[in-house]
């Protein structure tokens, strides 16, 4: 065999061992992005003149048949379209192939930024007879060496938890 042809046939097969990698890490992060998430409880913990803490319960559902570990999760709340905290929980969780976790979260807001931001909130609950609340963030999901980000987006209303 000449030289031009094992350099074609080594180039190919790097070509070839390359895209098959970058096949398997996409399936692989498809495969990790296959969640879903929900609220399932909500308590106010503690009402002060400095600050507001609620209990967030959410449950985690992993509907992929491997397991992966949550590495960090941040989340910044809304009522009625307006900023009212966040949080970051860089503290990592399990979820189960084909199983959930629970999560407990807690998330301290202002009064202050509450109350800055009340005639938008009571109009808005006025207006719909029911004050509706919006997480927005993400979470860091690895799994092995594959990591990826869950964009999280979840609404309600707070007659569903009081």
């Amino acid at each position: 065999m000449n030289k031009t042809l094992k350099t074609i046939l080594l180039i190919s097969g790097v070509g070839i061992v390359g895209y098959l990698a970058y096949r398997y890490v996409k399936t692989q992060i498809g495969v990790l992005k296959n969640y879903e998430y929900k609220i399932i409880g909500v308590k106010v913990k503690k009402i002060s003149l400095t600050s507001v803490v609620f209990d967030i319960k959410t449950r985690f559902f992993n509907k992929s048949k491997i397991e992966a570990v949550v590495e960090k999760l941040y989340l910044a709340i809304k009522i009625e379209g307006a900023d009212v905290g966040y949080i970051t929980e860089n503290k990592s969780f399990v979820i189960p192939a084909q199983g959930f976790s629970d999560v407990d979260l807690q998330i301290a807001t202002s009064p202050q930024d509450v109350a800055k931001n009340i005639l938008g909130i009571v109009l808005g609950g006025v207006k719909r007879k029911d004050v509706k609340f919006t997480l927005e963030g993400y979470a860091n999901i690895r799994s092995g060496f594959i990591s990826t980000t869950l964009p999280i987006t979840y609404s309600d209303v707070a007659s569903e938890y009081v």
